[in-house]
């Protein structure tokens, strides 16, 4: 999948591919604690897990992928979108630690929701939202979703490699669908 997206500040968004696995490992050195981006959460990322990664959000495969967020050739974050079944596709977004707060996710969610309903005719984009992360709900709510539902205890802590033995949290379903603007974010 050929893409590049202008992001607007100087950003561009680009499909991730297996060739990207470098930038993904210097992007995720400066995480402390392990980031969801995969099946399962790592980080930082050594090359193999960015391979690994890279390789279950393989845009040539037809079914999840991930755009990069990037500043020149310098990966700054991702957004991944992956389809849930006809018309309905989550979002999820990584920002590289020491970027955070620096508005990068309230660029890119609302430009790839539109994006994904123009180009790719999705007519339902989702959001899961662990309900402690204030910022990712305010950025919710400033590109334009909506609150749909809390699922109880439907989110994985991955705190233990045992699903089991692991903790649960609720999660709160986000959506936007097709036909609505993405708010601002000039907020």
């Amino acid at each position: 999948m050929h893409l590049d997206l202008s992001l607007g500040d100087g950003l561009r968004g680009r499909a991730l591919a297996g060739d990207h696995a470098a930038l993904l490992v210097e992007a995720t050195s400066g995480e402390r604690a392990p980031s969801l981006w995969a099946g399962r959460p790592v980080g930082p990322y050594s090359l193999y897990d960015a391979q690994k990664a890279l390789s279950q959000w393989d845009p040539s495969a037809g079914g999840q992928f991930s755009i990069g967020i990037l500043r020149g050739q310098r990966l700054l974050g991702a957004v991944g979108l992956m389809p849930d079944g006809p018309g309905s596709m989550e979002l999820a977004y990584w920002i590289r630690p020491e970027e955070r707060r620096r508005r990068l996710a309230s660029l890119a969610v609302p430009a790839i929701t539109s994006w994904a309903h123009d180009a790719l005719g999705v007519p339902r984009i989702w959001l899961e939202i662990n309900p402690l992360n204030e910022p990712s709900l305010h950025l919710a709510q400033r590109a334009g979703y909506h609150f749909e539902q809390r699922l109880p205890r439907h989110c994985r802590a991955w705190s233990s490699e045992d699903a089991e033995q692991d903790t649960w949290h609720d999660c709160l379903i986000w959506t936007h669908l097709g036909g609505q603007a993405p708010a601002t974010t000039d907020r």
